[in-house]
Order: structure tokens, then C-alpha cells, then sequence
């Protein structure tokens, strides 16, 4: 949606990266309406944060099963960010991979 600025120019509203976006989308007569966000996707000291928190969460635990789907969503993460760090888990022997598909990996603990 564009709006007008006091010199009569058209500009672009401005959106922060964690604001929602609401979109419509048009299927067979029917307006369909979605929000998405963009997640965060950690770095540095950040990443390994997460990773020292996830170490001890899971060290903890007896029997767990794992997805990287699930962790994105606890952390607020991007999937690509959490499967690098299930992939991290794995070469500390602290999680291993169950079961694994085209779209969905299971770990449980080693």
C-alpha cells in the first residue's frame, strides 16, 4: 500500500522485520487472508547462546524426541538455523538422528 507524502510523491510504507505482514491471496473465487513474519536468524555469540542453552536442556533429559521444526518455533528461529544446530548436537554425541525423510528428521537423544 502506497501512500502519499506532503510533497504529493508516492513512497513505500515502512515495515520492521518483526512486524507481521498480512496478505491476501485469491484461490477459486475465495480471498484467502495469511500472516507471516520473518524469523531471526542468529549469529556469533547469539548462535552459541542458543546452542550452550539447547546443550543443557537436552543433557538433562532422558528421552526426547527432537525436530528442527520444533525448536524454530520454541526459539523463534529460522529452520535453517536450527537444523545447523541439531547438526552441531549430533557431532557432540549429545543428540542422534532417528529417523529421516525427504521433508522431516527425528533426533532423540544419544
Amino acid at each position: 500500500m502506497l501512500q502519499m507524502s506532503k510533497k504529493g510523491l508516492l513512497k513505500a510504507p515502512i515495515m520492521s522485520v518483526i512486524d507481521k505482514k498480512v496478505r491476501k491471496k485469491r484461490r477459486w473465487g475465495k480471498i484467502f487472508e495469511y500472516s507471516s513474519y520473518e524469523r531471526l536468524l542468529p549469529v556469533g555469540k547469539e548462535y552459541e547462546e542458543i546452542l550452550n542453552e539447547l546443550i543443557k536442556e537436552y543433557s538433562k533429559k532422558k528421552s526426547i524426541l527432537v525436530t528442527p521444526q520444533e525448536i524454530a518455533s520454541k526459539r523463534d528461529i529460522r529452520v535453517s538455523v536450527a537444523k545447523r544446530l541439531l547438526d552441531d548436537l549430533t557431532e557432540k554425541k549429545i543428540l542422534k538422528q532417528e529417523h529421516s525423510s525427504k521433508r522431516l528428521k527425528v533426533y532423540t537423544r544419544a
